[in-house]
């Protein structure tokens, strides 16, 4: 196949994809025009072609007006109101990539989850935290969720906020060049897997839902995707502990703030989209297959 790439992808590929993206950006007048070289660079590296990198890049500002929740200026202030709302879970990258990588996005329950549980905050916070991946990691290729199940209530159904949950899906899914290995749910109480199965899976689609694995095995089901030495201190690794690494981005994330005020100003104008524009993706070039799964 002409233009196909086998193996690794050269620098020099990269640099000239996201220059094409960049010149595609240009031409979309109801697309923000100021967005960072990171982001699309983590574009370019996150999906299979060019034309898949448009098609998420577009999703990714135009879902900021459908999940308007998820982007308000109150939802997004890292403030002290903030971090009082994010009691009830620890949520954290570890340091070290996988050997292959990939990042690892790790959950744990707190002991004051049931009477504090904010589930449209704490999802607000996990789509931050994915666009500072994006920003931090460009060169990422893939990431594992890993969700430590321990001491989570039986009236977690009951906590869940489906409008919440629906939204950052679509977000995920349709706009995200963030390829998702695996999402891991360990140490899980039976009622956690007819959670996933009644409130996630018809909001899944089936390729991303076969990698979502709920266990109630501990921490040495982890071995079969990552080196166990990544992981926290608290789980046996030789990365900080939980508590330090939830301070840890907290910190990064209220360093962060402005740009999270300023990304909502980055969404969509639909009055300005052309009428052609979500069938056209690609028109304006050939573009290279890649070899990234």
């Amino acid at each position: 196949m002409v233009g196909e790439i086998s193996n690794k992808r050269s620098s020099e590929a990269v640099d000239e994809d996201v220059q094409r993206l960049k010149e595609w950006l240009e031409k979309q007048p109801h697309l923000p025009q100021d967005v960072e070289h990171e982001i699309l660079l983590a574009f370019v590296n996150g999906t299979k072609t060019l034309e898949i990198a448009k098609r998420k890049l577009d999703a990714y500002y135009s879902n900021r007006n459908r999940g308007a929740k998820l982007y308000d200026e109150i939802s997004r202030d890292v403030n002290a109101q903030f971090r009082e709302r994010s009691k009830a879970l620890s949520q954290f990258f570890l340091t070290s990539s996988t050997p292959e990588g990939h990042r690892v996005f790790f959950l744990t329950i707190n002991d004051c989850f049931e009477k504090v549980f904010d589930h449209p905050h704490e999802i607000t916070r996990m789509v931050m935290m994915i666009e500072l991946l994006l920003k931090k990691w460009p060169d990422n290729t893939g990431a594992y969720l890993v969700i430590d199940c321990a001491g989570v209530p039986s009236s977690l159904f009951t906590m869940i906020s489906p409008t919440a949950l629906a939204a950052s899906l679509n977000c995920y899914q349709e706009g995200y060049p963030i390829k998702l290995k695996a999402s891991i749910a360990i140490n899980a109480p039976p009622f956690v897997e007819f959670v996933v199965n009644n409130l996630f899976k018809p909001l899944m689609k089936a390729k991303l839902f076969k990698r979502v694995k709920v266990v109630n095995e501990g921490v040495t089901f982890l071995k079969q995707f990552m080196p166990l030495e990544i992981l926290p201190s608290n789980y046996g690794g030789k990365d900080k502990s939980v508590a330090e690494l939830n301070d840890e981005w907290l910190n990064i994330m209220e360093e962060n703030r402005e740009w999270f005020m300023n990304s909502m100003k980055q969404a969509s104008d639909e009055k300005k989209r052309p009428p052609d524009s979500e069938s056209t993706y690609g028109i304006d070039g050939t573009f290279r297959k890649l070899a990234v799964d």
